[in-house]
């Protein structure tokens, strides 16, 4: 990821691109305080669509500038994916959390 912000960084006419790494840095740094230390499994369910979405949108902006920067950030959309998997599992596992 910061690989990838750097590089983007380093590109005219990247703003939106560089938006769209912010978000989703926020989004990645809101999940895991919300899902392990509040334990708020759904709230965190929906931090994490929200992630997977907006890392797909930057996936597909990133390879628009560079193949490289879409190619090295690709592999944290399957990472976010087994993330979602997991939450909703133990939201399926713990509906009352």
């Amino acid at each position: 990821m910061a690989f990838a912000g750097a590089r983007l960084a380093q590109l005219e006419y990247a703003g939106t691109a560089l938006a769209l790494w912010s978000l989703q840095i926020a989004l990645n740094a809101l999940w895991t305080p919300v899902f392990f230390g509040l334990r708020k499994i759904k709230s965190a369910l929906y931090v994490i669509v929200g992630l997977w979405v907006e890392v797909a949108v930057c996936v597909v902006v990133f390879f628009a500038h560079s193949w490289v920067i879409g190619l090295v950030f690709a592999p944290y959309l399957l990472w976010v994916s087994i993330a979602l998997m997991l939450n909703l599992s133990v939201y399926k596992l713990n509906p009352d959390r």
